[in-house]
């Protein structure tokens, strides 16, 4: 019996040569492919020695149960496909609702027009001993460094208060900056920080990557939204 299964399966891997040049071989046997093989089988097999009932129900019975799970795969991903456009759609529909609340966003980002102080946000993962945060310019230039008070150094969400000053004490020109927040445990290992700033929603913008929402010169994407209020 072994013997003609090997024989049936080359005689299959014969037919389906010719296809090679124009569809490129599967690792896995298709519905076509399984009614091919089943049929060479039953033209194969020893009539003194057939396979039992028993032996093609499991066949068919696994053949059954691998397409009703290949047709419920197909079914889920069309359900998560239509789930996700009706979020994107919602999400569109919704967004200019938007416009004129306060937002906490996860982003560096921020404007300064060099004489009103700008408050800075950032979440620690865990306690700190030692941070600074450094400001730097549209063109990545360091402006500031300042280190961070032990008050501000705990688990948990803080902000810090930067006049708009250089290292210097000058004043800076009013345009777009960045901040990082470095900081340290006991040993010495770095604790992760995420910067978050706040300001209000001034439009929404629909971009090939997305969704964006503006404050002022800076955009971020809708996802990065962390805390929504009416009230700056």
């Amino acid at each position: 019996m072994a013997e003609a299964l090997s024989s049936v399966t080359q005689q299959l891997f014969d037919e389906l040569a010719p296809q090679r040049t124009v569809k490129e071989p599967t690792k896995q046997l298709g519905k076509e492919d399984f009614l091919k093989l089943l049929t060479l089988q039953l033209r194969s097999q020893n009539p003194l020695d057939p396979a039992s009932n028993q032996e093609m129900a499991a066949q068919l019975a696994q053949f059954s149960a691998l397409e009703q799970m290949q047709n419920i795969s197909s079914t889920l991903e069309q359900l998560l496909q239509s789930n996700a456009s009706l979020a994107l759609s919602i999400a569109q529909y919704s967004a200019p609702s938007l416009i004129g609340k306060m937002a906490t966003v996860s982003s560096s980002q921020f404007q300064a027009d060099g004489t009103t102080p700008v408050t800075l946000g950032y979440q620690l993962d865990a306690p700190a001993s030692r941070a600074t945060v450094e400001i730097r310019s549209s063109s990545g230039a360091l402006v500031r460094t300042m280190e961070l008070p032990a008050s501000v150094l705990s688990k948990g969400t803080h902000t810090i208060e930067w006049d708009g000053r250089d290292d210097r004490g000058n004043p800076v020109p009013a345009g777009t900056y960045s901040y990082t927040i470095r900081a340290t445990d006991t040993d010495g290992k770095p604790v992760s920080a995420e910067t978050q700033v706040r300001g209000r929603i001034t439009g929404v913008r629909y971009t090939s990557n997305g969704l964006m929402v503006l404050l002022g010169a800076i955009e971020v994407p809708i996802g990065s939204i962390l805390e929504l209020g009416s009230e700056g």
